[in-house]
């Protein structure tokens, strides 16, 4: 940094968005990052004429107490160092004789006299003069190398107007003075800090080449720049050592990119796409970009066919498609809707048995309550300008459904009893409406489709409903256990004598369409209907384990548990925009011609 610099720096008020370091906090901030530096090092670094801080302040007096008094960095005192840099206050080190940083601090006053500051970008360069041999740096290549990192590291300076984006991935990130900091965006002029600095445009380029080559390296992977970019701020500054150096520069990267899409007027290449010269990320346009480079796959990979939205921009579309490809399971890929808490608690136990957790196969089950809570009731509600009483609908699940599944191929799965006619509610479009989700598929009116897909009638849904429901011909208890079981579980469990003629009883009844249930066993065995659920089920395995009957998985609660599982299978998560439009296709044709939908594959139609 030379004189000119540095009233620049300080006239622009470039210390405010990445404030300078005085040596403890320097020295810390490099040994956070894995890079081990002692005040001892950087005076032999300046000593040797290597190495110097942007800048260094002499004792200012503060009369009544007569101490030092160490620089807040906002933008409230502007005059304040302006003032100071021209009194001589602060100064460059490099045009004084060297002093013994011994010298910076009076014992006797108890005082300190001076006081260094660094940049944070500096850590580069202190990287750099740590891996070469102290005999080897008074070569001519070192000198010419040193004069390349100064450069460097000033053209990081002379932008780090823009490091708030750094910090967000491409987001503001307000600083500490709010609002002003868009003016001050408005007025910065590239051309006249890469002029104060003796650098050109190009320079911009090759240090963003330069920065975003090193990132794979120091962070593992492509992927994990992604998630890198994504993740919290705070959540990063927690890391140390090499991985938060990588973040870093990282940041470094993100800077530079806000900088000269700012610039340029338009996007440029991400930070993981840096595949080209440097010139190529000024020339070339990255939506036009083709072929096998990383943006031109990513083009063919995550550009909508219909919208022509490029859904790798889109923050939670990417992040989606990342979690997918990473395998992280992060979004169902099935939907199982029930009734009831029985079916709620006992489900995940069943699948357990099957050595499976719902969490990783992508099941989530959502107890609704009701069958009427899909599609909600009017109220009335008076208008406060009209004083009139309007019709308004309470919203329900049938939209969700609809999103979900269209939006994330979230299969929806219905669980129920036949008394709330589930099916039906399905096939009226009360729990979802099927026209609107086929058209959402095919991007046609559904008459469109109608008149090439659909069979006429009410029939034309039934197949394909079927695949999306199953209901008890009684209910969770009848269906899936025989009455020797209940009648087990229940006077354990109740410490009742109930006899087998009394619980084949519930069974003739609800035969003859009499829907009592264990209701009608009394109100303690009403109360202890879960209890009595897990004891059945604990005596089932138990039974397994010790006889390995087989006939247990011709019960119903294992047929609809192997279609649930098979549906989440044979439903992949995608992992970029044209595989979800893959599936999307795949599951309209199979939708609109009432087929299995987790049986579907696209050479069978």
């Amino acid at each position: 940094m030379n004189y000119e610099f540095l009233k620049y720096y300080f006239k622009k008020e470039l210390y405010v968005e990445n404030p300078p370091l005085n040596m403890k906090n320097f020295i810390e901030f490099c040994d956070k990052r894995g890079i081990k530096l002692t005040q001892d090092k950087l005076e032999k670094f300046e000593k040797n004429g290597w190495f110097y801080p942007i800048f260094r302040v002499k004792d200012f007096k503060n009369k009544p107490r007569n101490i030092f008094i160490s620089l807040d960095f906002h933008p409230e005192h502007h005059n304040d160092f302006n003032k100071l840099l021209n009194e001589g206050y602060i100064f460059l080190p490099q045009e004084k004789d060297f002093m013994e940083f011994s010298k910076f601090f009076d014992k006797t006053s108890r005082k300190r006299k001076f006081e260094s500051f660094y940049s944070t970008f500096q850590i580069y360069h202190v990287i750099e003069l740590l891996k070469y041999d102290p005999k080897n740096k008074n070569n001519i290549f070192f000198d010419s190398y040193q004069i390349y990192i100064e450069k460097f590291i000033n053209l990081l300076i002379a932008t780090q107007i823009y490091s708030p984006y750094g910090k967000s991935n491409g987001v503001y990130f307000y600083p500490n003075y709010g609002n002003n900091y868009h003016e001050k965006i408005k007025e910065y002029n590239l051309n006249e800090a890469l002029d104060v600095i003796g650098a050109k445009e190009d320079d911009l380029y090759k240090t963003y080449f330069e920065i975003c080559n090193k990132l794979e390296y120091m962070l593992g992977s492509r992927f994990a720049i992604q998630l890198w970019k994504n993740i919290a701020w705070d959540k990063k500054d927690d890391c140390k050592g090499s991985t938060r150096l990588g973040i870093e520069y990282l940041q470094w990267a993100e800077m530079l990119k806000e900088c000269i899409q700012h610039h340029l007027g338009r996007e440029i290449f991400d930070v993981d796409e840096i595949d080209m010269s440097p010139e190529d990320i000024k020339n070339n346009i990255p939506s036009k970009e083709t072929g096998r480079s990383i943006r031109g796959c990513r083009n063919e990979d995550f550009t909508h066919e219909i919208t022509g939205e490029y859904e790798f921009n889109n923050h939670q579309k990417r992040l989606f498609y990342l979690a997918n490809y990473l395998n992280l399971n992060y979004h169902p890929k099935v939907v199982v809707f029930v009734e009831g808490k029985t079916e709620e608690i006992m489900l995940p136990m069943f699948l357990k048995f099957y050595a499976i957790s719902c969490d990783n196969l992508g099941i989530e089950i959502i107890n609704i309550g009701g069958v009427s809570n899909f599609y909600g009731k009017n109220i009335r509600i008076k208008d406060e300008n009209t004083r009139k009483y309007m019709d308004n609908i309470v919203t329900s699940y049938k939209h969700l459904i609809n999103y979900n599944l269209h939006k994330w191929q979230a299969l929806p799965y219905f669980l129920g009893d036949d008394e709330n006619k589930l099916t039906e509610r399905v096939l009226e479009g009360r729990v979802f409406d099927l026209k609107e989700l086929f058209e959402k598929f095919d991007g046609r009116n559904i008459k469109e489709i109608e008149k090439k897909h659909l069979e006429s009638g009410k029939e034309k849904y039934e197949k394909m409903i079927k695949e999306w429901s199953h209901i008890w011909e009684y209910d969770f208890e009848l269906d899936n256990y025989t009455p020797e079981e209940l009648q087990k579980a229940i006077n354990e469990v109740c410490e009742t004598d109930f006899s087998l003629k009394k619980i084949k009883n519930i069974y003739k009844h609800s035969q003859n369409g009499e829907k009592k249930g264990l209701k009608s066993l009394g109100d303690i065995v009403e109360a202890n209907k879960i209890p009595i659920n897990k004891k059945a089920f604990k005596n089932l395995v138990k039974h397994y384990k010790e006889t390995h009957d087989e006939s247990i998985f011709d019960k119903d609660i294992f047929k609809v548990l192997d279609k649930i599982i098979d549906m989440a299978i044979f439903n992949p998560a995608p992992i970029n925009t044209k595989h979800s439009m893959s599936n999307v296709s795949e599951l309209g044709v199979y939708l609109m011609n009432g087929k299995d939908i987790y049986k579907r594959d696209k050479y069978e139609l």
